[in-house]
């Protein structure tokens, strides 16, 4: 049943890729829809098997054998791949029902879904390998289509530019994925998972660095801090693909890959470590960026990063349950956000702008709910599915970080989230109108296709964290910690969002008065929108640097060494020597005579060099 939950969506992508035009794109969007949610029906009946014998392990013919090495294929399904699983096939269904809607009157709909069922199958079968290769193969194939899908509208130079980047940045984190496989290889001479768990030992050294390596896949496939800036572009692709990227699919991926090597970071303590740094970090980071975009789909992409790095925090602080509780909570509310933003623009004629927003809570009331609930969740509001889950994993980093650093930063993080979610509402549906939409009347909410998705992600938005908060976190002993830091997450978020209206008012005042206070302000404003200027830092800092180091390697090795080596050495020699010898043939018959006698004396005075049999008996008559 695992093989066909994984064919499902691949029949689905072969069937729209190759046969699109003869389906036209309703018969395309239907069919692999349909053929998803049979999928996300087969998951059901694999849960009942989960719950009866606790872990499902499949394994199929060996398919690399080398020396010691064999790596067979099959797969690996527990509670961790069955939570993974779930959210995929849930949010991809919606996903693929809202785009139905979303995409209608594009000429490239089946190419577009099509793209999407890949999207699924690589991602399931990244969540479902029982080894590190098997993993790889699906991790690069969500990689490849996210550049199809983020490029879908290949003719904006924007998109092109964010597909490259895209690419190109995640594979820093896949280097160091490949070479913590290296690593594991020579070390162990397996892949595979739970022959690993086994066989690591404490105290070995070596641990700590492929425990890094991998965290360097996780940190490009999750945008943690240093290599985040892929994100915030990939909005340029259509958004059920925002949707799909950053609530189930490809930056869900790193922070599954450490969870399933939880037996190995746990012998890994500087590794744990730097994990809590890097997410406390990009916690706080990210919600201090998203605090100031103007652009509706990136102040949800920055929230994103920022909720990735709490995840990455609880992960660093050995509380992989709490992760994958939050991961799985965040799908709901974050596909939520998107979804509805993709109806609000959907519905303004792509506009994306918060800034020329306003008043559109009675115009849109079924996306101004979704977005409303989606914000609450995420900023943590009591009885919804975030709150459930960041909280706890709060305060299970204050269990072990007491009152450091990273405690306050994601505490910090948890404000600006109310911030920013406080501000998209004011803005988008509570402010008044502004700018050019007072003389547009074709404000609209979408068709069924999209109102949908909506509702039910709003219901899961609900439901969910209080659902599964027995089955994620019974085996997280909850700490004791006193009352002030099980009220602090509640606490900075209520301020964070009543805060964000009263800056706005207090800026307005502010603007009617000029002086040192109103241009620090802006200097901090910009400062912040252009994200703490990393990608200036970096550009002249590093990559300057490195294509200044490429271009002398080229000089003095490939224009250099190999050149005077190949085409200005040993070939230039060689075709100096052929033309000197393609001389002799001038068709000269004295020429011939006088090479054939050289040639038969040359062989009598060495006495060698010709076999017998391929030389003519009348040139052999001085024996």
């Amino acid at each position: 049943m695992i093989m066909c939950i994984l064919c499902l969506p691949l029949m689905g992508a072969i069937l729209a890729g190759l046969w699109g035009r003869k389906l036209g794109s309703l018969g395309s969007s239907y069919w692999l829809a349909l053929l998803v949610f049979w999928g996300l029906l087969v998951l059901l009946r694999v849960v009942w098997e989960i719950k009866e014998g606790g872990v499902i392990y499949v394994e199929f013919e060996s398919w690399v054998k080398t020396g010691f090495v064999e790596i067979n294929w099959g797969f690996y399904v527990d509670y961790i791949t069955i939570a993974m699983m779930f959210i995929i096939m849930i949010v991809s269904g919606l996903v693929h029902l809202y785009s139905i809607g979303y995409m209608e009157g594009d000429p490239h709909v089946s190419r577009f879904m099509s793209y999407l069922s890949l999207f699924t199958f690589f991602m399931l079968v990244l969540v479902t390998s029982h080894n590190y290769l098997q993993l790889f193969i699906g991790w690069e194939g969500v990689g490849l289509c996210s550049y199809l899908l983020i490029n879908f509208w290949g003719t904006r130079l924007a998109a092109n530019k964010a597909a490259i980047k895209a690419m190109l940045v995640n594979r820093v984190g896949d280097m160091g994925l490949i070479i913590g496989m290296i690593f594991l290889l020579n070390q162990y001479d397996t892949l595979e998972y739970g022959l690993l768990s086994a066989l690591y030992e404490v105290g070995d050294s070596k641990l700590e660095i492929i425990g890094f390596c991998l965290l360097v896949g996780a940190v490009g496939k999750s945008a943690q801090l240093g290599l985040h800036t892929w994100l915030p572009d990939a909005m340029e692709g259509p958004t059920p693909v925002s949707a799909l990227i950053h609530a189930a699919t490809m930056v869900t991926a790193g922070v599954f890959l450490i969870i399933r090597s939880a037996d190995l970071f746990v012998h890994c303590s500087a590794v744990l470590i730097l994990m809590g740094v890097v997410g406390s970090l990009t916690a706080f980071f990210a919600g201090t960026v998203g605090l100031v975009q103007g652009d509706l789909k990136k102040v949800i992409a920055y929230s994103t990063c920022s909720q990735l790095g709490l995840m990455v925090l609880a992960c660093g602080c050995l509380c992989f349950s709490s992760a994958l509780y939050h991961l799985v909570n965040h799908a709901f509310f974050k596909a939520l956000l998107f979804l509805s933003a993709g109806s609000l623009i959907h519905g303004l004629g792509d506009e994306q702008d918060m800034r020329k927003f306003g008043g559109f809570r009675g115009a849109m009331p079924v996306t101004y709910v979704g977005i409303l609930v989606g914000s609450l969740s995420l900023m943590g509001v009591p009885y919804l599915t975030g709150f459930y889950s960041k909280d706890v994993g709060l305060e299970l980093v204050y269990g072990q970080y007491m009152w450091g650093l990273v405690y306050w930063l994601g505490v910090g993080s948890v404000c600006l989230t109310g911030a920013y979610s406080g501000r998209l509402i004011y803005l988008v549906f509570l402010g008044r109108p502004r700018g050019s939409w007072l003389k547009y009347r074709g404000v609209y909410e979408g068709n069924w296709c999209i109102l949908i998705p909506l509702v039910i992600l709003s219901v899961g938005s609900i439901i969910v964290g209080y659902g599964g908060k027995e089955f994620f976190l019974s085996s997280e002993l909850a700490p004791v910690v006193p009352s002030l830091v099980k009220w602090l997450p509640l606490i900075f978020g209520f301020l964070g969002a009543t805060g964000a209206g009263s800056i706005y008012v207090f800026w307005r005042k502010m603007e009617s008065n000029s002086g040192w206070e109103i241009w620090r302000l802006k200097f901090w404003y910009f400062f912040l929108n252009l994200a703490w200027r990393f990608k200036e830092v970096m550009t002249r800092n590093v990559l300057e640097r490195v294509l200044k180091f490429g271009y002398s390697l080229f000089k003095w090795v490939d224009s250099g060494v190999l050149e005077y080596l190949g085409p200005k050495g040993i070939g230039a020699i060689m075709v100096v020597l052929g033309q000197g010898i393609s001389r002799l043939q001038g068709g000269e018959y004295t020429v011939y005579i006088l090479i054939m006698f050289w040639y038969v004396g040359l062989v009598y005075v060495t006495g060698s060099g010709i076999e017998y049999a391929v030389v003519p008996e009348y040139l052999l008559w001085w024996e």
